[in-house]
Formats: structure tokens, C-alpha cells, sequence
């Protein structure tokens, strides 16, 4: 290991070492890493990504002479943290969700920073290493509840303006047209692309942190509704023009010209309020505390024991992506074809479906519908089926969703919850409202895993994992079991209620079957 003093003359050494720290955390999980900048690509809402990188290194850089003060010393707790997040990213990966594998692979920087450099690293870089969490990209969640509040003030805001409006879910018409706030009106995007610029930008130019939350949090406010506003002036400006203007590509190059303008004002007002940092700060340390504390950091580093760490470090770092090899192929098993599902409790199997709707589903390995009726009500059920989990294949994904964005047929205009009940077992239910073009149907949706039946994504994602782990199949299978609304909302009991309590077992008897 070098010696402080000569990373006191050397201070960009100091900065190597983080960077090197980034650059084999990245070596050794690359294809978590790639993923990551995979989904920047994907996504114009994660190509904020893009900016993380080069910006951690560079505020790195701005700490080069305090960091070349420090002394090299190794935290060997910080093995333990290691070794919790290396199994974060094994479960994660062996279920092929992205969100707990990246996250890992992020929160792995400051744990092998502390192990092998020590916590006064850390705290030097506490900024920087936190700003790199702004990589991981997550946040789809957010998406259906920003949808409905970009669609309650633009609603709310056309009746303000005189403009009679007819709305279900987030669709809505106007006498000049028909409207739809889907996941690009959502303003997601605008939001973590502001959320990261105005951190990097508070930090920057502030120096208390009751300034830069509240620069940040005003920030959040504005890219908030700074979209309502955009979405609203869009309606109206094509509204008035008879649909001429903000339609097709306008529709974007409007709204994001706006917007720009709404962050270019924000960002000119924050600067207003400028705190610069003393000479001193912005270099880390003056000249005569570096050579002050330049002995005192030799004497601290050991190079044994930073040797040492280094190795046990690598170690605890390459154990997890062995280990998911070695789980690679012994627990798989194929699933066998899907059989009919066996009509019981007066329940007869009919050939014409309640609707022509299907689930958007990701590449699944199988699919049936069936289609059931019992004193004049009909119900059919929908079964996607999934080997293990892939990249491009597996149950938990954002791509499988009762309605996709893009689809010109069918509308979701209601999500909710709903409780079903077999033989006195409580069994929450997701629901969905859709709006076709020759119908309106309610349908319940589930998860079932291993012989788990949830409706939680988290859960049937564990439940995944724990099966391969114990060579048991990992066989996982969509449900929806869907009919007309007008049967829902009579005055009888719900067909759904009694085809579940009547049908249920006889559907998961036909999913173990397949299973095993």
C-alpha cells in the first residue's frame, strides 16, 4: 500500500483508489451492472443515469486533499455489510429482479470503501457515494399514482376553464377530442431527472443542509406541477386550435420546451441564494493541515493489514456470483402441459370467453383460457404460465399488467382491491375495470407460486427464490378470472365470489399438476 505521503503529494492517487473501488465492484457484477445502463437506454426515464458516473467522480475529485490526509486503516465490520448485500444480490438474482440486485451492487461501494480504506473514507465521501443510489432505476411504482394526479388537476383545472369534460379512469373526452394520460404523461421522468440535477445542483452551491432539502424538496414541488401545468396546456392549446397544435410530435416538443423553461427559471432563482464554499472546503484542506496531518496518516496506514483486507475483500465480493452459479440448473424443471380445468360445484365449461380480452403478458411458456358458466353467468379464466425466471421471461415483471399503455382496444379505468373467501379462508383479490369497444368487464388477478396464492409481487418473487433453493419447481403462474360488469354490479352476489369459493380448487389442482 503507498504510503500518505505520497498520496499527499499525489493527491489524484486518493481518487484512484475510490475509483478502482467502483471499477471492481462493476468487473466483478458486471451484468448487474450493464442491466443498470440497459435500462438507462431503455428508458428516457432512467437516462438520468448517464450523469451519475462521471458527476460521483467528479465530486470525488473536489475531496482529492482531504482524502489524501486520510489513513489508510480497514474496518473489518465491514465485511459483515458485504456479506448481507451479497446475499440482497443473490436473492435477488436468482429471482431476476433488477430492483434488489442493483441496489446491492450500489450500496456494495461504500461497504468495500469502508472495509479496505476505512470509515473515515466514508464519511470524507458521504456525499458522493450517496449520490450514486441516484443509478439504480426504480421508481415504476410511482407511475400509476402520478398518472391519476396528472388526470385530477387536468380534469379538475378544463371544467375551472369552462370545459365540459366526461372522465373514467384516466381517460377522458372533451368536445374536441378524446384524451389519455398514460405513463409518459405521468411526468415521471422530468421528476427524477429534476430530483438528481437539483441535489447535485444544492450540494454544489449551498452549504447548509437546511437550504439544499429545502432547494430539493422545492425542486420536487415545482417538476410536480410544473407537469400538470403542461399536461392542462397541452389539452387546452389543442383544444382551441381544433386539434392543429400540441397534437402528435407537438405533444412532446411543447411540453418538454415548457418544462425546460420551468427548471432554467428555477435553477436561476436557486442561485440567487448562493452559498459558495471557502477556498479551503472546495480543496479539502489547506496546504499546511495536509502537511500536518501527512505523518500522522503514514503512521496509521498499515500495509499488512490493508493487504489483508484487500483479499478478504475480494473473497466475500466473488463467493455470491459463485454461488448463484452453483444453483444454476440442478433445481429446473420443465413444466408439463396445462390440462383442463375440471368443472365443478354446477360450474359447465362453455366454449365462447365472457370478453376477447387477454392480459399483456411477457413471453410466457403457456397460456389457457377457460371459460365456465353457472345459472346464466359466465366466467373466464385466463393462466399464464412461467419457467424460471429470465431477463426476458418471468411472472414479477412491469411488462405483465391487465392493460398495456399502447393498447387501442381496452382501458383500465379503475384499480382496486377485493376480498374473495374458500371455505371460510380469507383470499385478497387486485382488481381491474376495463372499457372495450363492445364491453365492460371486472377482473380479479393473482400470483401463484409453488402452491402460494398472493396478489403480492414481493412475496411471489421470495417464494420463487426459496423454491429453487430447496430443488422444488419454480413453476409460477398468472390467474385472472374475469366477467362482465353488469354481473358484478347486480344485485346477486358477484360471479367472481362464487367462482372462486367453487372453482378455485379444482384451478390449483391443475397448476400443480403442470408444476410437477
Amino acid at each position: 500500500m503507498e504510503a500518505a505521503a505520497d498520496r499527499t503529494r499525489h493527491p489524484e492517487r486518493s481518487v484512484a483508489w475510490v475509483v478502482a473501488v467502483l471499477v471492481v465492484v462493476l468487473a466483478v457484477f458486471w451484468q448487474t451492472a450493464w442491466s443498470m445502463v440497459d435500462l438507462w437506454r431503455a428508458s428516457g426515464t432512467y437516462s438520468h443515469g448517464f450523469l451519475i458516473p462521471p458527476a460521483f467522480v467528479w465530486l470525488v475529485w473536489q475531496r482529492r486533499l482531504t482524502l489524501s490526509c486520510l489513513p489508510i486503516r480497514p474496518f473489518w465490520p465491514g465485511l459483515f455489510a458485504l456479506a448481507g448485500l451479497g446475499l440482497l444480490w443473490l436473492v435477488g438474482n436468482l429471482a431476476s429482479a433488477n430492483a434488489p440486485t442493483q441496489f446491492a451492487l450500489v450500496a456494495m461501494v461504500p461497504a468495500v470503501v469502508a472495509t479496505v480504506l476505512g470509515t473515515p473514507w466514508v464519511r470524507a465521501l458521504g456525499f458522493p457515494l450517496i449520490f450514486l443510489f441516484f443509478a439504480v432505476p426504480v421508481g415504476d411504482s410511482l407511475v400509476p399514482y402520478m398518472m391519476d394526479w396528472t388526470a385530477d388537476f387536468t380534469v379538475a383545472s378544463l371544467k375551472l376553464s369552462g370545459v365540459p369534460v366526461y372522465r373514467e379512469g384516466n381517460h377522458f373526452s372533451i368536445p374536441s377530442g378524446d384524451w389519455s394520460v398514460v405513463e409518459t404523461c405521468s411526468g415521471i421522468r422530468y421528476v427524477f431527472a429534476c430530483l438528481t440535477v437539483a441535489t447535485l445542483y444544492a450540494w454544489t452551491v449551498y452549504r447548509s443542509t437546511a437550504r439544499r432539502l429545502l432547494f430539493v424538496g422545492a425542486a420536487l414541488a415545482i417538476a410536480v406541477v410544473a407537469n400538470w401545468i403542461r399536461a392542462y396546456g397541452i389539452v387546452m392549446v389543442a383544444h382551441l386550435s381544433d386539434n392543429r397544435l400540441a397534437t402528435g410530435i407537438d405533444h412532446f416538443v411543447y411540453g418538454g420546451v415548457f418544462f425546460g423553461v420551468i427548471m432554467a427559471i428555477m435553477f436561476s432563482l436557486g442561485a440567487l441564494w448562493r452559498e459558495d464554499l471557502p477556498a479551503s472546503s472546495i480543496t479539502g484542506a489547506s496546504v499546511s493541515t495536509t502537511r500536518r496531518l501527512a505523518s500522522a496518516a503514514t503512521a496509521a496506514s498499515v500495509p499488512g493489514r490493508s493487504l489483508s483486507a484487500v483479499l478478504a475483500t475480494a473473497a466475500t465480493l466473488l463467493v455470491w456470483p459463485l454461488v448463484s452459479l452453483g444453483t444454476g440448473g440442478e433445481s429446473h424443471r420443465t413444466p408439463g402441459t396445462i390440462g383442463d380445468i375440471e368443472p365443478r360445484a354446477g360450474w359447465v365449461r362453455v366454449d365462447e370467453p365472457v370478453a376477447k380480452w387477454r392480459p399483456q403478458l411477457s413471453n410466457p411458456s403457456q397460456l389457457l383460457l377457460q371459460t365456465f358458466v353457472k345459472d346464466g353467468r359466465k366466467v373466464s379464466i385466463y393462466l399464464g404460465v412461467f419457467d424460471r425466471p429470465t431477463t426476458d421471461s418471468k411472472l414479477i415483471a412491469s411488462a405483465n399488467q391487465l392493460v398495456g399503455s399502447q393498447d387501442l382496444h381496452w382501458k383500465l379505468v379503475q384499480r382496486g382491491v377485493a376480498e374473495a373467501h374458500r371455505r371460510g379462508e380469507l383470499i385478497p383479490v387486485t382488481t381491474g375495470t376495463l372499457v372495450g369497444r363492445e364491453a365492460r368487464i371486472v377482473a380479479w388477478h393473482w400470483y401463484w407460486v409453488d402452491g402460494t396464492l398472493t396478489t403480492s409481487p414481493a412475496r411471489a418473487a421470495l417464494v420463487q427464490v426459496l423454491a429453487r433453493l430447496r430443488g422444488r419447481s419454480e413453476t409460477s403462474v398468472w390467474l385472472t378470472a374475469f366477467t362482465t360488469e353488469g354481473e358484478v354490479t347486480s344485485s346477486a352476489p358477484s360471479p367472481l365470489e362464487d367462482f372462486v369459493s367453487d372453482m378455485l380448487d379444482s384451478i390449483e389442482s391443475a397448476l400443480r399438476l403442470t408444476a410437477t
